[in-house]
């Protein structure tokens, strides 16, 4: 189950909590929503797997079905990560500001690219 592929998105999802927690502790000074973004990046993680395990039961040798399961799979993280923002919004009571929005939507096209790349493009 586990690949260079795997690993690749585990160093990616490392990274982020580990910039996460040198900015909690005060050594990045930062105008990000620290708890957003790894809230994101855990939810964005989780959803890798999900998908992972649901294109691993795919008919490889249809092609229409490789691509609905990917937009699906695609539209199904930005549901959850537009539903999380509006949670953490009206619950929070803060504005999340522009910059952790963009950087949410980064690791949202991280993960997403690394997923394709990691399952579809096999050479």
């Amino acid at each position: 189950m586990y690949n260079n592929k795997t690993r690749l998105v585990l160093l990616v999802f490392v990274a982020v909590n580990l910039f996460g927690f040198l900015a909690q502790k005060g050594y990045l000074v930062t105008t990000l929503k620290i708890n957003f973004l790894l809230v994101v990046n855990a939810l964005l993680l989780l959803m890798y797997f999900f998908n992972r395990i649901r294109l691993s039961k795919l008919d490889k040798t249809n092609p229409n079905a490789m691509i609905r399961s990917v937009m699906i799979g695609t539209l199904l993280k930005m549901v959850v990560f537009v539903s999380m923002a509006m949670v953490y919004t009206t619950q929070v009571k803060v504005p999340v500001g522009m910059p952790t929005l963009l950087s949410s939507m980064g690791l949202y096209l991280a993960y997403t690219w690394l997923e394709i790349k990691g399952e579809l493009v096999k050479k």
